[in-house]
Protein backbone atom coordinates (compact mmCIF):
# COMPACT_ATOMS: atom_id res chain seq x y z
CA UNK A 1 0.00 0.00 0.00
CA UNK A 2 1.43 3.53 -1.13
CA UNK A 3 1.63 6.36 1.81
CA UNK A 4 -1.06 8.36 0.37
CA UNK A 5 -3.50 5.60 0.78
CA UNK A 6 -1.79 4.55 4.20
CA UNK A 7 -2.24 7.91 5.18
CA UNK A 8 -5.76 8.01 4.15
CA UNK A 9 -6.69 4.69 6.13
CA UNK A 10 -5.18 5.45 9.27
CA UNK A 11 -6.82 9.18 9.43
CA UNK A 12 -10.29 7.42 8.25
CA UNK A 13 -10.07 4.84 11.53
CA UNK A 14 -9.23 7.74 13.70
CA UNK A 15 -11.97 9.72 12.16
CA UNK A 16 -14.24 6.91 13.18
CA UNK A 17 -12.54 5.93 16.72
CA UNK A 18 -13.31 9.68 17.53
CA UNK A 19 -16.57 9.66 16.81
CA UNK A 20 -16.92 6.38 18.75
CA UNK A 21 -15.85 8.84 21.74
CA UNK A 22 -18.48 11.49 20.78
CA UNK A 23 -21.04 8.88 21.35
CA UNK A 24 -21.75 7.02 17.86
CA UNK A 25 -21.80 2.92 17.64
CA UNK A 26 -19.31 1.61 15.87
CA UNK A 27 -21.92 1.10 12.38
CA UNK A 28 -23.28 4.71 12.86
CA UNK A 29 -19.66 6.56 13.29
CA UNK A 30 -18.51 4.67 9.84
CA UNK A 31 -22.17 5.68 8.39
CA UNK A 32 -21.74 9.15 8.97
CA UNK A 33 -17.80 9.44 8.03
CA UNK A 34 -18.45 7.72 4.69
CA UNK A 35 -21.87 10.08 3.92
CA UNK A 36 -20.14 12.89 4.81
CA UNK A 37 -16.62 12.07 4.19
CA UNK A 38 -16.01 12.98 0.20
CA UNK A 39 -17.84 16.59 0.34
CA UNK A 40 -15.49 17.27 3.83
CA UNK A 41 -12.35 15.86 2.11
CA UNK A 42 -12.82 18.19 -0.95
CA UNK A 43 -13.51 21.33 1.22
CA UNK A 44 -10.64 20.54 3.60
CA UNK A 45 -8.18 17.98 2.71
CA UNK A 46 -6.82 15.88 5.37
CA UNK A 47 -5.58 19.09 6.70
CA UNK A 48 -7.84 19.06 9.99
CA UNK A 49 -6.91 16.47 13.04
CA UNK A 50 -9.38 13.94 13.59
CA UNK A 51 -11.06 15.32 16.19
CA UNK A 52 -11.33 18.35 14.25
CA UNK A 53 -12.89 16.54 11.41
CA UNK A 54 -15.01 14.07 13.54
CA UNK A 55 -16.99 17.09 16.00
CA UNK A 56 -17.65 18.52 11.91
CA UNK A 57 -19.22 15.54 11.00
CA UNK A 58 -20.83 15.27 14.23
CA UNK A 59 -21.95 19.06 14.15
CA UNK A 60 -23.84 18.22 10.32
CA UNK A 61 -25.38 15.59 11.71
CA UNK A 62 -26.75 17.62 14.22
CA UNK A 63 -27.74 20.22 12.16
CA UNK A 64 -29.65 18.15 9.92
CA UNK A 65 -31.45 16.13 12.23
CA UNK A 66 -32.26 19.82 14.04
CA UNK A 67 -33.86 20.80 10.35
CA UNK A 68 -35.35 17.81 10.02
CA UNK A 69 -37.69 18.50 13.15
CA UNK A 70 -37.99 21.53 12.29
CA UNK A 71 -39.19 20.70 8.85
CA UNK A 72 -41.76 18.06 10.70
CA UNK A 73 -43.14 20.39 12.80
CA UNK A 74 -43.43 23.54 9.79
CA UNK A 75 -44.37 20.99 7.34
CA UNK A 76 -47.41 19.47 5.88
CA UNK A 77 -46.72 16.35 7.49
CA UNK A 78 -48.74 14.84 10.37
CA UNK A 79 -46.31 13.71 13.65
CA UNK A 80 -49.17 12.33 15.38
CA UNK A 81 -49.07 9.42 14.12
CA UNK A 82 -45.77 8.43 15.50
CA UNK A 83 -46.16 10.20 19.09
CA UNK A 84 -50.14 10.39 19.43
CA UNK A 85 -49.84 14.01 19.81
CA UNK A 86 -50.27 16.39 17.08
CA UNK A 87 -49.19 20.14 17.15
CA UNK A 88 -49.16 22.63 14.88
CA UNK A 89 -47.72 26.43 14.38
CA UNK A 90 -50.55 28.38 13.50
CA UNK A 91 -49.97 31.39 11.18
CA UNK A 92 -50.91 34.04 13.62
CA UNK A 93 -48.20 31.62 15.45
CA UNK A 94 -45.46 31.86 12.62
CA UNK A 95 -46.23 36.04 11.97
CA UNK A 96 -45.35 36.38 15.79
CA UNK A 97 -42.09 34.54 15.18
CA UNK A 98 -41.49 36.12 11.71
CA UNK A 99 -41.69 39.72 13.87
CA UNK A 100 -39.80 38.21 16.97
CA UNK A 101 -36.78 36.59 15.09
CA UNK A 102 -34.66 38.98 14.31
CA UNK A 103 -31.06 36.45 13.92
CA UNK A 104 -29.44 35.23 10.84
CA UNK A 105 -28.88 31.34 10.87
CA UNK A 106 -25.17 30.63 11.45
CA UNK A 107 -25.17 26.82 9.54
CA UNK A 108 -25.48 25.97 6.25
CA UNK A 109 -29.37 24.49 6.78
CA UNK A 110 -30.95 27.93 7.50
CA UNK A 111 -32.16 26.11 10.99
CA UNK A 112 -31.48 28.61 14.12
CA UNK A 113 -35.24 27.85 15.67
CA UNK A 114 -36.25 24.90 18.03
CA UNK A 115 -39.71 24.25 18.91
CA UNK A 116 -40.79 23.29 22.26
CA UNK A 117 -44.70 21.68 22.82
CA UNK A 118 -45.50 20.84 26.38
CA UNK A 119 -48.81 19.38 26.96
CA UNK A 120 -49.66 20.37 30.67
CA UNK A 121 -53.27 20.30 32.70
CA UNK A 122 -53.67 23.41 32.15
CA UNK A 123 -53.20 23.81 28.35
CA UNK A 124 -49.86 23.14 25.60
CA UNK A 125 -47.24 25.42 26.18
CA UNK A 126 -45.68 26.41 23.05
CA UNK A 127 -42.06 28.09 23.51
CA UNK A 128 -39.38 29.22 20.51
CA UNK A 129 -36.00 29.36 21.53
CA UNK A 130 -33.28 30.64 19.22
CA UNK A 131 -30.18 28.97 18.48
CA UNK A 132 -27.68 31.73 17.58
CA UNK A 133 -28.92 34.43 20.79
CA UNK A 134 -30.52 32.22 22.82
CA UNK A 135 -33.75 34.04 23.33
CA UNK A 136 -36.88 32.43 23.87
CA UNK A 137 -40.43 33.19 23.00
CA UNK A 138 -43.39 31.91 24.83
CA UNK A 139 -46.70 31.30 22.35
CA UNK A 140 -48.49 29.42 25.10
CA UNK A 141 -52.42 29.80 24.76
CA UNK A 142 -52.55 31.15 28.57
Amino acid sequence: MDDLRLKGKLYAVGVINELKRLGYTEIDAKRVFLQHYRGLNRNYGLNMNVHDFANVIDEIERLIYVGHIRDQLLGPKNISESTGMDFHVSGEMEQKINEWDSCKPEDVTGAKLAYIFIPTGFGLVVKVQCDVCKRELDLSDW
